[in-house]
């Protein structure tokens, strides 16, 4: 009984190893996923900045233009100011000349604003590129030791296969099914047993369970959690009571 248990023990050992590595193989996917969630992200306001300082360059070039288009208008009023006939032409066009210079300086204020804008986008975009490039890279690489180490954890779960089927033969159909059974509801199906405690659930036997545990000719479950208990220790004495 206690070499159906050592080996069960060593099966339990060898499935939860297992079920790690597979955990593992789909973290990794996880994880790199996510990476490449935050690279997008940042491409995405990226290319949000790139576009809102490509329209405020274009805003201020149409600005300039107007500008240049108002000079032109400011010299032809300042030719008819100095080619006006009467008092009547003179102030005409001297209105014209005031009131193109306003709009010359309203669109000078612009642009002067709007320069200030392009500088805070080209900043945001030059600290936004080389964030980019260092997520982009960063996933390049996690990528790269991702498919590696998923490569090493299913040669390792391809390895273990044989030994598993190894120990399942050494384990007793029944107990198998127990164990599969347990270990599939509660992860660890095998526990040990100390001063009379289940360690799975943390319970006291009652002390004839406890007695016949020790004696290690019987397999033994918790009467709570039901998993299957072991006994380690070396105080031989409790098993001949009774």
């Amino acid at each position: 009984m206690q070499e159906e248990l050592a080996a069960l023990e060593q099966l339990q050992n060898l499935d939860l190893a297992n079920l790690e590595f597979r955990n593992e193989l789909e973290q990794i996917p996880q994880n790199i996923e996510e990476m490449r969630t935050d690279v997008e992200h940042v491409g995405e306001i990226l290319e949000r900045e790139r576009q809102r300082l490509a329209e405020a360059e274009e805003w201020r070039r149409d600005r300039e233009r107007e500008i240049e288009i108002q000079n032109e208008l400011l010299a032809k009023s300042k030719a008819k100011l100095q080619a006006a006939r009467n008092e009547k032409e003179n102030k005409a066009a001297q209105r014209e000349i005031d009131s193109i210079r306003r709009t010359i300086q309203e669109r000078e204020k612009e642009v002067l604003e709007v320069m200030e804008a392009i500088e805070s986008y080209r900043a945001a975009i030059e600290e936004h590129t080389g964030e980019f490039a260092e997520l982009e890279a960063a996933l390049t690489a996690t990528e790269e030791e991702g498919r590696k180490r998923m490569a090493e954890v299913e040669t390792e779960l391809g390895r273990t296969d044989s030994r598993r089927k190894e120990l399942s033969a050494a384990v007793p159909d029944r107990l198998l099914r127990q164990y599969e059974r347990i270990h599939k509801r509660l992860g660890v199906a095998l526990v040990e047993c100390v001063e009379g405690h289940c360690t799975g659930c943390n319970m006291e036997l009652l002390p004839q369970m406890y007695i016949e545990l020790q004696r290690g000719d019987k397999i033994i479950s918790c009467p709570t959690c039901n998993r299957i208990l072991v006994f380690k220790g070396n105080d031989k004495a409790e098993s001949d009571k009774g």
